[in-house]
């Protein structure tokens, strides 16, 4: 990456988040507890039994390539909830976008776990139509969100064969505020353009969506939480989708990219070729930026890293700790690092 260009980008960003937060009102000073919305990659949560219908799970079986046995399964399981269970303060997030998921069972199997049983969280989950790809989910504390309705969308390429990816929608109330959230993954761009064509059929299905919201409620409080395969400064990001780092409620139609700045500032929440990318964001509506009745916590976007999910010595010191790095097992949490935001109420 040019470092030049990134601490250009970052000083331009910085001016433009100072004009936009300049334009914002003052948060109210009645103020509910934080709420803590994380979004994380599990990177390849499979169960040990091989499903014919599920593509990719051959290796994750005792007989397999990878020999995923069921010590090493439940020992992924319990890597994971730890991690989620630490975000925000160690109760445990309120929600909790996922990406990197077989099934439902493997969902049920998290939330039984002992560090997560205690919370007692609900899941909505779909699966990937036709096992071509992992599904992503959600999962929620009732005593926080209730939701309403859900649906997983399928992502339109444009009348060619249909997109790899997954938009999950799920409406309701948190805290008592109407809210929409989305999880998606997107596919990582590919070299050639056929990555890039991809990543834009997710985008422009998902702008799509958005836009009717906005046009029903230019008011309406959004929540995206996904691996988008893109970095913030992208234009898939910033162009088709619609995400910036701009928080001026001008621009309502925009998302706000919560994670803009701490990808600018030299952060990320994966490495690859010797550099952090940041491909795992959350991204919000305008609405909840500017205290009406639900607010983002202004300087809550975290990337979740702490020493015992990473690498301590060597070439990849202070990377994310994989379970896998090709077929070399080190029982680690996931290549990605968590990432997460709060909310609270205004009064």
């Amino acid at each position: 990456m040019h470092h030049g260009i990134k601490t250009l980008s970052l000083l331009f960003t910085i001016i433009i988040l100072s004009t936009g937060c300049s334009r914002l009102p003052l948060s109210s000073s009645g103020k509910g507890k934080p709420q803590t919305i994380v979004f994380y990659d599990t990177e390849n949560l499979y169960d040990t039994a091989n499903d014919p219908a599920t593509a990719g799970d051959n290796a994750y079986t005792p007989d397999g390539r990878l020999e995923w046995t069921q010590e090493k399964y439940e020992q992924k399981i319990k890597n994971i909830a730890a991690v989620l269970k630490a975000t925000g303060g160690g109760n445990g997030p309120e929600l909790i976008g996922l990406s990197g998921i077989e099934n439902k069972k493997v969902l049920q199997d998290l939330v039984s776990s002992e560090a997560l049983r205690k919370s007692k969280y609900s899941i909505i989950h779909y699966d990937m139509a036709g096992g071509r790809a992992l599904d992503v989910a959600l999962l929620y504390k009732p005593k926080a969100f209730k939701p309403t309705a859900q649906q997983s969308i399928k992502i339109n390429n444009g009348g060619a064969a249909d997109a790899p990816g997954e938009i999950l929608q799920v409406n309701g109330e948190l805290q008592g505020f109407p809210v929409t959230i989305f999880v998606t993954q997107w596919p990582a761009r590919a070299r050639g353009r056929q990555g890039d064509n991809e990543q834009r059929a997710a985008a422009a299905t998902l702008r799509k969506e958005i836009a009717a919201l906005q046009a029903a409620d230019k008011d309406a409080r959004i929540l995206v939480l996904g691996d988008f395969g893109a970095n913030p400064d992208t234009n898939v990001m910033q162009k088709v989708l619609k995400a910036t780092g701009r928080p001026n409620p001008y621009y309502y139609q925009e998302l706000f990219n919560t994670f803009y700045v701490p990808y600018v500032s030299g952060m990320g929440s994966y490495y690859s070729r010797g550099d952090f990318r940041m491909p795992d964001q959350i991204l919000i509506s305008k609405s909840l930026v500017n205290g009406r009745g639900l607010e983002y916590v202004r300087g809550s976007a975290i990337i979740h890293n702490p020493e015992k999910i990473k690498f301590l010595y060597g070439k990849y010191k202070n990377t994310p700790l994989p379970t896998f790095s090709g077929t070399t097992y080190f029982g680690g949490y996931s290549d990605h690092f968590p990432v997460y935001i709060q909310v609270r109420k205004v009064k």
